[in-house]
């Protein structure tokens, strides 16, 4: 049909489809409201001691990972180090709390092994963070090869 402006519309039944059925956008839909009412009711399950947790894991890692990158000394850093993990433990520790998806429970484990690589750190000892510190960068720089050959320069 022409429509007075030059363009023409079909509309009625010989419109063009976009390729995916509307029932299933419509129960793709469904299942994303779903998992977002979970989600918000794992912020509910989490209680005040799993809040409490995030607010001060968050303020650790804050308040610490400038530190912990700008500084390369190696006797300073400990503390840094030593509060961005145990900050991070406490943030797993939170979602561990309120069974967030996609692992519930298992959000626990994370906490603990950062608990555990940070529990040598509290002797204030600079050989435990001077490995540490190599050892990210050698994990940093293998990735980096890594990814390095994969990719192909043109």
């Amino acid at each position: 049909m022409y429509n007075g402006n030059g363009n023409s519309y079909s509309g009625g039944p010989y419109r063009r489809r976009t390729g995916v059925p509307p029932l299933y956008l419509y129960i793709g839909i469904g299942v994303l409201v779903l998992f977002g009412i979970w989600a918000l009711l794992s912020f509910f399950r989490a209680g005040i001691d799993g809040y409490f947790a995030l607010a001060a894991g968050i303020l650790l890692v804050l308040g610490n990972l400038r530190d912990l990158i700008a500084n390369p000394y190696m006797q300073r850093g400990n503390v840094s180090l030593l509060n961005t993990l145990i900050g991070g433990g406490l943030i797993f520790f939170f979602l561990g709390k309120g069974g967030f998806p996609p692992i519930g429970a298992g959000w626990y484990v994370p906490a603990i092994v950062l608990m555990l690589i940070a529990a040598p750190l509290m002797l204030g000892r600079a050989v435990v963070y001077t490995a540490y510190v190599n050892t990210a960068r050698r994990a940093i720089g293998t990735v980096k090869s890594v990814v390095g050959s994969r990719i192909k320069t043109y």
